[in-house]
């Protein structure tokens, strides 16, 4: 039923392997419950357990359709985004999903109007199967094995194999594709409990056939490497090591020199391309680089991990709240280092406190000099009115007082206005709905755009508050959403955009955009995500980075691979989309990839990813910047030693 509700192929090997699993949780079941005398205490447990795994069920339904991933232990702290918004939530619920409860309804109805009374039989029964139980589990979890093995059964160009996901299931949407909820949701105990991690290094970078134009010495680093006696760490050197080094190219040193600000725009999706409603915007768009296929992929915290991936062009774990539970890690790459180590004066603002993201702590830790919430600027709001939100305006008026006070200057504003919910009457939801009463969205709709047009207000006092500081022209300005309005309905969304919202995962694109008042509008077609915002201001900036630490691509190389690849690993590019659940691929044309070219693609994102989420469990960045810092003064040491020495001689 969850398979037919999430639309998964029904008559494929994984739903023989599901089945294989419900007649082993059958089997388990029926085993312990022979040693109940009185059947209806079996049938107690019967529908406890049947009521357990339906709700879970449920629930993964409606965690995947809400926040863009299916929940697990290493995410459940994200439940507190569903219970605050715990009415979205339900109403988010398509219909079919109350189908899941099908069964569970079917056999309590089973229960009470047609089951007969046969305790005393029924215990006799069940007293002489318990070694028939056992056989039957036996063979039967013997079979189930053989499924994430025998070579049929398996999908050539599936992301992650079975035999690897069963026993690291690191990927959600393909775990519970390939296993179901009741398997994915014991092996995702398993793996909070006693973690599995399989690096997969059978992916060769094939690197650049042009000589290198940015060079590193990497001596000090292959000493580490080699005495490095973590398996992990050192297959993380070996890794970073290999990888190629993008090329410096016609952009190169674009804005080298100028002011820096990059705005993460909440619950921003294309409906700000709306001129008539967002007129600041509009006028943005008049001096910017545009690229009209950008997408935003929802996270396990959609708004905190699209923040950190933003931030280091690190990929978040898909398994955890990344920027909450790895708040203390270091990145020596991150935007914020790599502008401080160019003499960049560097902070980043929000108009909330750490409710929901420990921004105090984990933007110091990436690098930020200082950082400003809503009580630091002095900013009122309540963080228990789910509401009200603080005002973007305000955000902009307050913080831009302090960050032009030096330059250059690099600055991190995210905004909060447009965050849902919108059902219900607030003073920014409402400020803007006479704009609206023409139209024929729902009420809902145009609170959020309402909330969107102080958004845009926003964007007009920074204009202005630049321009009157004579620092306009002097200043970059960055927009990405970080991710769409998902408090919103689909049906919502698709009244307010020009794209199918229904077409795989086109429902989460957002816009982005680069600005500067001397730039001459140009939109761009190159499929891209926050993943490639670093690299690429690190290369228009001419700062000083090692771009083998990023996993997303300067979008002005001439090898960009134009491919957005989305949280569960699917992807699409210009050939053709990858749907990583399903593991099926579709092609927009005549061109097509070989099995092997797809193996590869496959091959190097799952590696990308595998990569990611081990640099952050073991906060390498910070252990290898140490273990370099400590060889590099060890070496300074012996050097002063030596010409304190050779003074000496020469002295005599």
């Amino acid at each position: 039923m969850f398979r037919a509700v999430e639309g998964f192929f029904f008559f494929d090997w994984a739903t023989f392997r599901i089945f294989l699993s419900s007649f082993c949780f059958s089997i388990v079941l029926h085993f312990f419950l022979t040693f109940c005398k009185k059947e209806r205490t079996r049938n107690l447990w019967r529908v406890i357990f049947l009521l357990i795994s339906s709700i879970y069920a449920w629930i993964q339904a409606g965690f995947n359709n809400f926040l863009g991933v299916y929940i697990s232990m290493g995410t459940s702290s994200q439940a507190g985004a569903v219970t605050s918004y715990i009415k979205e939530f339900l109403v988010s619920y398509k219909i079919e999903y109350y189908f899941i409860l099908v069964p569970f309804i079917l056999y309590i109805l089973y229960l009470f109007l047609i089951r007969k009374k046969r305790e005393n039989l029924a215990y006799q029964i069940c007293g002489k199967t318990r070694m028939l139980s056992f056989a039957t589990l036996l063979g039967i979890g013997v079979l189930y094995l053989a499924t994430l093995y025998i070579p049929f059964m398996q999908n050539p160009i599936q992301m992650i194999p079975n035999k690897n996901l069963f026993f690291s299931p690191i990927n959600s949407s393909i775990a519970v594709n390939q296993y179901g909820t009741s398997i994915y949701g014991i092996l995702d105990i398993k793996q909070l409990l006693f973690p599995v991690y399989i690096i997969d290094n059978g992916f060769s970078d094939p690197g650049d056939e042009n000589e290198p134009t940015r060079v590193f010495d990497d001596t000090l680093w292959k000493e580490v490497m080699a005495e490095e006696k973590d398996s992990t760490l050192k297959a993380l050197d070996q890794y970073f090591l290999s990888r190629s080094i993008s090329q410096v190219n016609d952009y190169t040193g674009y804005f080298e020199g100028k002011n820096l600000i990059v705005i993460m725009l909440e619950s921003v999706n294309n409906i700000i391309l709306h001129e008539e409603y967002y007129p600041n915007f509009k006028k943005i768009l008049e001096h910017a680089w545009f690229w009209e296929n950008n997408y935003s992929p929802r996270n396990a915290c959609a708004t905190g991990d699209n923040e950190f991936s933003g931030m280091t062009s690190i990929y978040a774990l898909n398994t955890a709240c990344t920027a909450n539970v790895y708040q203390t890690n270091e990145y020596f790459s991150s935007i914020f280092n790599r502008f401080k180590n160019s003499g960049y004066t560097v902070t980043s603002y929000h108009n909330l406190d750490s409710t929901y993201y420990a921004r105090d702590i984990f933007h110091i830790y990436m690098g930020s000099t200082a950082y400003y919430d809503g009580n630091d600027l002095g900013i009122s709001f309540d963080s228990t009115n789910y509401l009200e939100w603080p005002s973007d305006v305000e955000l902009m008026e307050k913080s831009a007082a302090i960050f032009t006070q030096n330059t250059p200057f690099m600055a991190w504003i995210t905004t909060v206005t447009p965050h849902q919910p919108y059902d219900g009457d607030s003073i920014y939801g409402n400020k803007y709905l006479s704009l609206f009463e023409d139209t024929d969205y729902s009420d809902t709709l145009k609170r959020y755009m309402s909330k969107l047009k102080v958004t845009d207000d926003a964007l007009g006092v920074l204009l202005d508050t630049l321009d009157a500081k004579g620092v306009l022209d002097d200043t970059v300005i960055v927009l990405y959403g970080d991710h769409y309005p998902y408090g919103l309905i689909d049906e919502d969304v698709a009244s307010a955009v020009d794209y199918d919202v229904n077409d795989f995962y086109e429902i989460e694109r957002t816009p982005f955009v680069i600005y500067n008042s001397k730039l001459e509008a140009q939109t761009f077609s190159e499929k891209t995500s926050y993943m490639n915002i670093l690299p690429t201001l690190a290369n228009l900036f001419n700062l000083d980075y090692d771009p083998r630490f990023y996993f997303g691509e300067d979008l002005f190389s001439p090898n960009f691979s134009n491919r957005i690849v989305f949280a569960d690993s699917s992807w699409e590019d210009s050939v053709a989309r990858y749907d990583a659940r399903s593991g099926v691929v579709t092609y927009f044309g005549e061109k097509t990839y070989s099995t092997n070219e797809l193996q590869t693609i496959n091959l190097e994102i799952n590696q990308k990813k595998q990569m990611s989420k081990l640099a952050v469990t073991t906060n390498y960045f910070a252990d290898l910047e140490d273990k370099i810092s400590k060889k590099k003064i060890a070496k300074e040491d012996v050097q002063n030693i030596d010409q304190e020495q050779d003074k000496e001689e020469s002295n005599e």
